[in-house]
């Protein structure tokens, strides 16, 4: 079913919501310092924290307006609580479905973030994302979906995935949007007087539960909420050694096209298939200068873009950074990967779960670059 938007929604009503709103964890150490420094209004580090700040609130308003919606619709069944409105914060929860220490609801794998929902709701066959934005551009928004539908999916297997997109007037792209998403567009947020009273408020001593939201059973915290488990890591090692058991080839392609494949793509955008050593390497790369750690360099197939597989390399250095790189014909392409994001863990993670039996030579990578296109 559609949810339709009301009127009080579309039009950003918020009186009554108002002093709520004063009761959420904000970002605002830039912005208040770019303001008691008398930063101009039109200089680009102002725009751009400001933007990012009014996003904040724009959230937690539709949020709030949401969370009344909720009892409106008899089709809602649950509602999951965040902010302000959740008991606890699983700040020692190491993997699962829960709220983190920013009181966002996450789904986390040892300690890291997978995904963020907006706000989580449930009807009797399906359960509803929601992702909010100021931002006119769609684009990234769009592609955000993916990874957040896959993983749902797999924590939630009986269930029909929805999106619910909440935007301001004017966005563009709004036809891309898959067919599992039902949009909203309301006015802009152009209350300056609210934006400036948040910035300067003082924060909330408590995060948790500083107001409480109606009693009706339609609530729900987000630990008590029941879905299959998702295993980061042993999944991704799975994935490494199922791959490698085919007698016929080193890696079996015909593997990465069944339909739940296709979702571990979405969630993870690259998935091992083994390693290579830095001298064959060099026939592959003959310029290749890195100074490669255990001279071991990982090997992956990567969803490039939305249509496209690649085989790509991950290189960690003797100095501790991780290189990413791919090869096609014309461009060679080498960029340095966050020490802190997850293709780094997953590297350190591989570096010890690589035995002799996943190496791969130089003819197994060129079979593979020569039938990628048949993985569909």
């Amino acid at each position: 079913m559609q949810f339709t938007i009301t009127d009080k929604i579309k039009n950003l009503e918020i009186d009554d919501i108002k002093e709520n709103l004063f009761h959420y964890s904000y970002d605002n150490k830039s912005l208040k310092a770019l303001v008691k420094n008398n930063t101009s209004t039109e200089d680009i580090s102002y725009i751009s924290a400001y933007s990012s700040f009014k996003g904040e609130i724009y959230e937690n308003i539709i949020y709030e307006l949401l969370l009344e919606y909720a009892l409106s619709q008899d089709e809602i069944t649950k509602f999951v609580l965040k902010g302000p409105y959740q008991d606890k914060e699983n700040l020692f929860i190491k993997s699962g479905l829960l709220i983190d220490s920013s009181s966002q609801i996450v789904y986390k794998s040892a300690y890291k973030d997978i995904s963020e929902f907006d706000a989580l709701f449930f009807t009797k066959d399906s359960v509803y994302f929601v992702e909010m934005s100021t931002s006119k551009k769609t684009a990234s928004l769009n592609k955000r979906l993916v990874k957040k539908c896959a993983l749902l999916k797999m924590i939630f297997p009986t269930l029909k995935i929805k999106a619910l997109i909440v935007v301001t007037a004017g966005s563009t792209g709004l036809r891309n949007f898959p067919e599992y998403a039902t949009i909203w567009t309301t006015k802009d947020l152009e209350d300056e007087e609210l934006i400036e009273k948040i910035i300067f408020a003082k924060k909330v001593k408590n995060d948790i539960q500083t107001l409480k939201a109606p009693e009706n059973k339609k609530y729900i915290e987000a630990c008590k909420i029941k879905y299959k488990k998702f295993q980061y890591f042993p999944t991704l090692e799975w994935i490494l050694n199922t791959s490698r058991q085919n007698p016929k080839f080193a890696v079996d392609l015909k593997f990465f096209s069944s339909v739940k494949l296709g979702l571990f793509f979405d969630i993870y955008t690259k998935l091992y298939i083994g390693y290579i050593n830095t001298e064959e390497f060099l026939e592959l790369y003959s310029e290749f200068n890195l100074k490669v750690k255990t001279n071991r360099i990982i090997v992956t197939i990567e969803k490039v873009n939305q249509t496209e597989l690649d085989i790509v390399y991950y290189v960690k250095e003797t100095n501790g950074k991780l290189k990413r790189v791919r090869l096609e014909e014309d461009n060679i392409s080498i960029k340095d990967k966050e020490l802190d994001g997850f293709t780094n863990a997953e590297v350190r993670f591989f570096m010890k779960v690589l035995e002799e039996k996943h190496h791969l030579k130089v003819e197994n990578i060129k079979h593979i670059q020569k039938n990628i296109s048949l993985i569909k």
